[in-house]
Formats: C-alpha cells, sequence, structure tokens
C-alpha cells in the first residue's frame, strides 16, 4: 500500500517543480526603428542670369560711362556670375518603431527581423507616394479632406486645391533608402504572483473569548 501511494505523489511533485519553475520564465524584447531619408528637389532659378556691371543697361551706349550710378567694368575683366543654389540637406523621417518578443534573445531578434524586412517595403512606397509622385500626394491629400472640400464653395475650394497641390510641390524629391536602427534588446521578467493569505479561522484570532465553562458540579 506505501509503495502505490508514493508512486501516486511522485508525479504530482514533479509537476509543482515544473509550475514552479515556469514562474520565473524570462522573456526577451527587441525593438528597432524604421525611418526612410529624403531629400528635396533643388528649386530652379527664374529669370536670366545676367552679368554684373557689363553690357548696355536700358539702351545706353555701348563703352560709355556710367548709367542711372551703374558699375561698369574693362572689357577684359571677368564677368560676375550669379552664385548657384546651394543644395539641399537630406531629411530623416522616423516612420514606426517596431518590438518583436520570444523565448530568448535570439528568438527575438528573428521575429523582430521578420517584421523589419516586411516593413523596409513599405517604408520605401510611402517616401515614394510622398516626394517623387506629385499626382499621387495631391489626390492622397484631398481624399483625406473630402469632406471639407464639398462643404466649401467653389471659390475656397480652388483655393483649398491650389494650397495643397503647393504642399505637395514643397515636399518634391527624391528617396535616399530606408534604415533601421540598431536592435535593442531586453530580458523581461515576470514577477510571481503573491500567494493570497488564507482566512482567517474564528478559532484562530488573538483573544478570541473562549465560551464560559459550566462551574456547576454535577
Amino acid at each position: 500500500m506505501r509503495a502505490r501511494i508514493l508512486s501516486f505523489y511522485l508525479p504530482l511533485g514533479l509537476l509543482s517543480l515544473v509550475l514552479s519553475a515556469l514562474d520565473g520564465v524570462a522573456e526577451f524584447r527587441c525593438s528597432a526603428d524604421i525611418s526612410y531619408t529624403w531629400v528635396k528637389r533643388p528649386s530652379v532659378a527664374t529669370g536670366h542670369q545676367g552679368l554684373v556691371g557689363g553690357g548696355p543697361v536700358g539702351g545706353g551706349p555701348v563703352g560709355g560711362g556710367p548709367v542711372g550710378g551703374a558699375t561698369t567694368h574693362s572689357p577684359g575683366q571677368a564677368p560676375t556670375q550669379v552664385p548657384p543654389t546651394p543644395t539641399p540637406e537630406p531629411t530623416i523621417v522616423r516612420l514606426l518603431g517596431l518590438e518583436r518578443s520570444g523565448a530568448d534573445e535570439v528568438g527575438a531578434r528573428a521575429a523582430l527581423q521578420m517584421e523589419t524586412d516586411r516593413q523596409r517595403i513599405r517604408a520605401s512606397e510611402a517616401c515614394k507616394r510622398e516626394h517623387e509622385a506629385f499626382g499621387t500626394c495631391v489626390a492622397l491629400k484631398m481624399s483625406a479632406r473630402a469632406t471639407v472640400l464639398n462643404s466649401l464653395s467653389f471659390s475656397a475650394r480652388s483655393e483649398l486645391e491650389r494650397a495643397l497641390a503647393e504642399e505637395c510641390r514643397q515636399q518634391e524629391g527624391t528617396c535616399l533608402g530606408v534604415e533601421v536602427s540598431e536592435p535593442k534588446c531586453r530580458e523581461i521578467v515576470a514577477a510571481k504572483p503573491s500567494a493570497s493569505p488564507e482566512p482567517e479561522k474564528p478559532g484562530d484570532a488573538k483573544g478570541a473569548k473562549q465560551p464560559p465553562k459550566d462551574g456547576k458540579k454535577k
């Protein structure tokens, strides 16, 4: 009989040990940020790039003296060129942050890598919609404000449409690439739930009054 009792309680003891060990299992979480870089298209200078102080001005005599205070130069003097437009600096746009978890750091990194590979394509498409496709940019902005546009008068609607088109024109440029930050991984240990106190029995309370003893003798 004793052997049977031991064989019955042994699996229960092992099960309780496994469950207590699972309470302290750690979880790893890895996170990264996805962004894209684009550069604005250089603006084209309007008007002709004339020479400073060179040639006839307003029909003045060739080789004559100063006309209206204009500066003259000798025929062999090199003309002064208009300085070129400075090249715009690239702009970094942060799209979203990703986080994936796993039983260990290797698993968490692998899950994060799979998601970042998928989001790279979406980030590239988003950059092209915003900065390389003028028509798509205007269509998306008007679609997002369709309710407002429909409630405006003809003149106000035209003004808003021109403003949206100008907004897309200001952000025209070239997409340079998508960047993913270095993953940051950390270990998360779940806190063990605190055991709830057992309900106190009425007889275990301190100072509980005992029932009076019967002093009568039989």
